[in-house]
């Protein structure tokens, strides 16, 4: 008998300011299951909650890492789900929720780094905007269409590499799409 095969994908994207008050939460529903507009709130709290565990984590790495850099695996949330973060320079953290079904589901070291650094390239076009109330981007949560939708894109569109590998292909985490492109918010 063959073991199942492992299938990792991103099941929540949150991003949190400085202030440690969550700027924006997205879930991702498996691919199998039905698209709805929202997600579940009992989802979507529980999500919540994680997030707010991973800043103690981050609070204890501050004193050894810099700002603007990849915090790696923060905690293992259960078997399958696994806690990663980022913190900018501004000390905004993105942490990303990665649900890892099957033996020898994980991550590899570095594999989140570009959805780390799209999220960034989005926030950082985001803030830039003079369209957008910069004001209150650390105090209300994020309430622009194009930075949801992008930040929707990154999470569906990533495929970890041993996926890539396994398939044959020799693109990037998101595929063969230009991981560079520009953002417009």
């Amino acid at each position: 008998m063959q073991p199942p095969p492992v299938v990792s994908r991103i099941t929540c994207i949150s991003i949190v300011g400085k202030q440690n008050n969550p700027l924006h939460i997205a879930v991702f529903s498996p691919p199998n299951a039905p698209r709805s507009a929202d997600p579940d709130p009992s989802i979507l709290l529980n999500y919540h909650f994680l997030t707010h565990t991973t800043l103690d984590i981050f609070a204890l790495r501050l004193p050894q890492k810099t700002a603007d850099q990849d915090f790696g695996l923060l905690y293992a949330v259960s078997e399958d789900l696994a806690a990663y973060g980022w913190l900018t320079n501004t000390g905004v953290k993105f942490v990303v929720f990665v649900s890892c079904v099957g033996v020898g589901g994980g991550v590899r070291e570095g594999e989140l780094r570009p959805v780390f650094k799209e999220l960034q390239t989005a926030y950082i076009a985001l803030v830039c905007n003079p369209f957008y109330d910069n004001d209150n981007v650390e105090k209300k949560p994020i309430k622009s269409k194009k930075f949801i939708a992008e930040v929707k894109r990154i999470g569906e569109s990533w495929v970890p590499s041993s996926a890539l590998a396994a398939a044959g292909s020799s693109g990037s985490e998101f595929g063969s799409r230009d991981v560079r492109r520009d953002v417009v918010i």
